[in-house]
């Protein structure tokens, strides 16, 4: 082995051990889950009446799980992914930084699975540099959690 070659290697080792967590994807889980104590139908009655009661509007409904069984599987599970929003918190959210258009709307799941129905939604990351947009995902956060409790309980 040459000189050269056995000074880059130890260098080489060093820079992708450093870099490698950099890069990584694992970033942490902002889905967030619980099992419904309703059946499907209910589960999103359920939901429509908390998405209202937090001053949010529905702005679409995508039955995924219908659109397969019309396509020929009548068995397979039902999944729906509502849409929803509120204006004011939007205006909010593009002043504080009108990247975050990109967790717009706000969605919560309900699916059909194994052992019940589940109902899901993915957070807003709370961590940026910017202390008054983690203080806005925060609030939006609280509000999904919020939505989902009523929904499920």
């Amino acid at each position: 082995m040459t000189t050269i070659l056995a000074k880059k290697i130890p260098f080489i080792v060093v820079f992708i051990y450093l870099l490698l967590p950099a890069c990584s994807t694992n970033s942490p889980n902002r889905i967030y889950q619980k099992a419904s104590n309703y059946n499907y139908s209910d589960t999103l009655m359920n939901l429509d009446i908390a998405i209202s009661e937090h001053n949010y509007r529905i702005i679409h409904r995508s039955n995924i799980g219908q659109a397969v069984r019309d396509r020929g599987e009548p068995a397979y599970p039902l999944s729906t992914v509502i849409s929803f929003c509120n204006i004011t918190y939007a205006k909010e959210m593009m002043q504080i930084n009108a990247d975050l258009i990109n967790d717009m709307p706000c969605i919560v799941t309900v699916r059909e699975e194994e052992e019940g129905v589940i109902v899901g939604t993915k957070l807003m990351t709370i961590d940026s540099s910017n202390p008054e947009q983690n203080e806005f995902a925060s609030k939006i956060n609280k509000n999904l959690l919020a939505i989902i409790e009523a929904t499920v309980e």
